[in-house]
Formats: C-alpha cells, sequence, structure tokens
C-alpha cells in the first residue's frame, strides 16, 4: 500500500507539472465574412472601419462561425447573450463596445455591476484614445497608430477606471489626455477570443481616418493570451513516500533487467 500511494504521488507530481506547463491557446486568426452589428450605428463602410476587409454587415446580436467581430453600439441589447456571447469568444471571436455600452457588455458576460458615470470627452466620435496606457502592450507594437488630438477625442459615460480596478484579467489600454486617470480603451481574453472595451462614441460615423485603422485592427488582430508562467511543482525528495516511490522504480527496473538476462540464456 505505502509504495502503491508512493507512485500515485510521483504521477500527481508529473501531472501537475504537466497543467502548469500547458499554455492558453491562441486566439483563433481566421477572416470570417460577416461584421455583425448590435444595436444602431450610423458608421458603416469606411467610416467604421479601414484598412481591412471588406465585411459584409449585419444586422444581430447573436453572431456565429462566419463572424469576425460583433460591434454592441449604445443601444444594443446585452442581456439574455451571456452564454452566446461568452461561447462566440471562446471560439476565437471579437466583441467590441461603444459609447455606454462597455460596462453593460461586461456585466452581462461576469455577472458584475459596474456602473456608469456622467459623459465626458469632446464626442468627436474618434474610438482610438487621445492617450495610451500600457504603450509596450503587443497589441500598440503591432499596431502604432498616433493618439487622437486632445481636442478631437470621442467621448463615453464608462470610464473604464473601476472595472480595470476590480478585474485583474482586464489590460487599460487608453484614455482621454484631457482626463487625467480615465480609462477608454481596455482589453480582456475570454478563451481563444478577446473582448475589446471601447467607451467612445464612434458609431455617429465621423471618425478621422486614424481612428477608423484603429477599429479596423481591434476587428482583425490576432494577438494572444500572455503565455502561462511555467511553475516548477517541487517533488518533495526527503518525503518518506517519494523516496519510497523511487525506490520502488528501481526496483521495477531491476527485476525488468533480470528477467531479461534470463530469456536470453
Amino acid at each position: 500500500m505505502r509504495f502503491r500511494r508512493s507512485l500515485l504521488s510521483s504521477a500527481l507530481a508529473g501531472a501537475l507539472a504537466l497543467a502548469a506547463a500547458t499554455p492558453v491557446p491562441a486566439q483563433q486568426c481566421v477572416n470570417r465574412p460577416n461584421i455583425m452589428i448590435c444595436g444602431s450605428s450610423g458608421a458603416t463602410g469606411s467610416s467604421l472601419y479601414q484598412g481591412v476587409g471588406p465585411f459584409t454587415e449585419v444586422s444581430g446580436c447573436t453572431p456565429g462561425g462566419d463572424t469576425q467581430a460583433l460591434l454592441v453600439t449604445r443601444d444594443g441589447s446585452a442581456a439574455g447573450n451571456q452564454a452566446s456571447w461568452t461561447a462566440y469568444l471562446n471560439a476565437g471571436g471579437r466583441i467590441i463596445t461603444e459609447y455606454d455600452s462597455a460596462n453593460n457588455v461586461y456585466n452581462e458576460i461576469y455577472g458584475t455591476a459596474y456602473a456608469d458615470g456622467s459623459q465626458f470627452g469632446d464626442c468627436a466620435d474618434n474610438a482610438m484614445p487621445s492617450e495610451k496606457l500600457n504603450v509596450s502592450d503587443p497589441f500598440w507594437v503591432a499596431h502604432p497608430f498616433p493618439p487622437t488630438a486632445h481636442d478631437a477625442e470621442g467621448c463615453g459615460t464608462a470610464n473604464l477606471q473601476a472595472l480595470v480596478g476590480g478585474e485583474a484579467s482586464v489590460t487599460p489600454l487608453g484614455g482621454l489626455v484631457d482626463y487625467p486617470g480615465s480609462v477608454t480603451f481596455a482589453r480582456r481574453y475570454q478563451g481563444s477570443g478577446v473582448l475589446w472595451l471601447v467607451d467612445a462614441d464612434w458609431q455617429d460615423g465621423n471618425q478621422n481616418a486614424n481612428s477608423a485603422a484603429f477599429m479596423g485592427a481591434l476587428i482583425t488582430d490576432c494577438g494572444t493570451a500572455p503565455p502561462v508562467v511555467v511553475k516548477n511543482v517541487p517533488v518533495p525528495v526527503d518525503d518518506p513516500l517519494a523516496i519510497g516511490g523511487l525506490a520502488g522504480l528501481i526496483g521495477l527496473l531491476g527485476a525488468a533487467f533480470a528477467r531479461l538476462r534470463r530469456s536470453s540464456r
């Protein structure tokens, strides 16, 4: 019994080490034909995104395997979409929010209760923030868009400060330079997909080309979640069970070798 427990202990340690080394699955980088817009949007085509596509724009709030990105605007309904949105993200989808929808979408998916505040910003319709945060993040390295001018900022109501502060899995990536400490652009990886939290009025349809290209990057970015840090799982070699397991393994090898010698005579 002691020997069997030793083997189980050693096997468990090996399994834990293997699990710790298993990476998070990469976001599925495929070009799907459709962009789905949940809610109304005055921005379409090149006023919505540039530098990628073209995509077919469809209306709806339940994305499928042919949906490149789901864009949820201020009047898009989040209620009742937790299951379908989570499944879509897990399968490599992208969800992008807009003015007044970031907290609602996040709350629906993760069961939280973050509240919006009052409107702030210039309401110039540009999704690209006027201040970059975490400038060494792989997204900014891959997409070095210049910040929006401070007098051409978009506006929103969420200000994602509280959400970012309360959610370790959310990375702040941008804010408004005229509002120190603000967060209007953040990211959370979910499964093989990504939730882009954008608190800006891009659906009004007057984005400049730089901001539209930024939206194109959100729609097609193939970034991946940070790799899991491989942790060494120590095997307590001074533990009697571990020592017993090692001795038992040596005994088994010795017995096998003896049988091999006898069979060769």
